[in-house]
Parts: structure tokens; C-alpha cells; sequence
């Protein structure tokens, strides 16, 4: 099982996200609750299936972008401690992949829509052409129009609202 994870999921996954920001899912705007145990579940069931987890480049630049250059030189140890996490990059065969999914249409129709920014529609494009080169069989993302792409390209896509978190631990007072 090789996996990638976009952004907002990594966040969960490394606990870096901001008091009170409510992940939702893609499909159906729903709240996702227990979004970080959800993503630690999802992370052990990579690891006991001996799977790996592809973290492409540009989320790991997004992941990075307003740390210190120490914070980030942590972070990326920290990733790189994780077993069954690797880190891939934008390479020759990405980049084939890439330029063969973006139509001229959907560029057109990407750069007319304010919601969408050219930053944004090249990272989530090279997200997929990585995904693709490096054959995974599934993104994980809460990124709507990532998710509607991934899809469209025939890829298997989820959020953490396709996993259950592990049941929580009740502490017995035994005072």
C-alpha cells in the first residue's frame, strides 16, 4: 500500500494544527471530528500493512513555509524518523505526467475562477502527477477541488472521515 498525503492531512498527522480549525470533508462539507486520532489510525494501519506514506514536495514546502529554518530542519527529521514515511520529489517523470492531465480547458476555466490561485492549481497538479509516477493507490485530502482532480484522473481518494480513530482510553481513577 503506498499512500500520499496532501497538507491538511500531514498537519493532523504531525499534530501542527491551529486551536480550534475544524477539518471538513470534501464531499459533503461535513465536520470531521477527531481528525488528529482519525489520522494517527490511518498512519498505523499504513505501518502494519508494511505500506508507505509518500509525502510529495510541494506539501512538504507548504508544510514549511512560515518555520524557521531550524523548525523546519526538526520537522523534517521528525518525518524522516517515522518508518514508513518517504519523501518524493517533483521529478522528470512527475513533470510527464503533469503537463498530460491539465487540458486547456481546465486551465482556462482554472484561471478565470478567483477561488483558485495559479500557486495552488500548479502544487495540487504536481501532488497528483506525483502520486501517479510513483504508482499510489491512494490521496488522502480534505482539499476539495484536489479530492474532485484525484477522482476525475480515476484515483482512489479519500479524507479522514473514511477511517475510524482508534477507541479513546478511559483513565480509571483508582484513588
Amino acid at each position: 500500500m503506498r499512500v500520499v498525503l496532501d497538507t491538511n492531512v500531514l498537519l493532523q498527522v504531525i499534530g501542527n494544527v491551529k486551536p480550534g480549525s475544524v477539518l471538513h470533508d470534501p464531499r459533503d462539507s461535513r465536520p470531521i471530528e477527531r481528525a488528529i486520532d482519525r489520522a494517527e489510525a490511518l498512519v498505523e494501519k499504513i505501518d502494519s500493512a508494511k505500506g508507505s506514506v509518500l509525502i510529495p514536495a510541494p506539501v512538504l514546502a507548504e508544510v514549511l513555509i512560515g518555520l524557521t529554518s531550524i523548525q523546519s530542519a526538526d520537522l523534517i527529521e521528525n518525518i524522516r524518523e517515522l518508518s514508513c514515511f518517504e519523501m518524493v520529489s517533483f521529478d522528470e517523470l512527475a513533470a510527464i505526467e503533469c503537463a498530460g492531465m491539465i487540458t486547456p480547458q481546465e486551465l482556462k476555466a482554472a484561471l478565470a475562477d478567483p477561488s483558485v490561485t495559479k500557486a495552488k492549481f500548479r502544487f495540487d497538479r504536481q501532488i497528483l502527477a506525483i502520486a501517479l509516477a510513483n504508482n499510489v493507490n491512494e490521496i488522502w485530502t480534505h482539499d476539495k477541488q484536489l479530492f474532485e482532480k484525484a477522482a476525475s484522473l480515476g484515483m482512489t481518494v479519500r479524507s479522514l472521515g473514511d477511517i475510524e480513530p482508534n477507541p479513546e482510553q478511559l483513565e480509571a481513577d483508582l484513588s
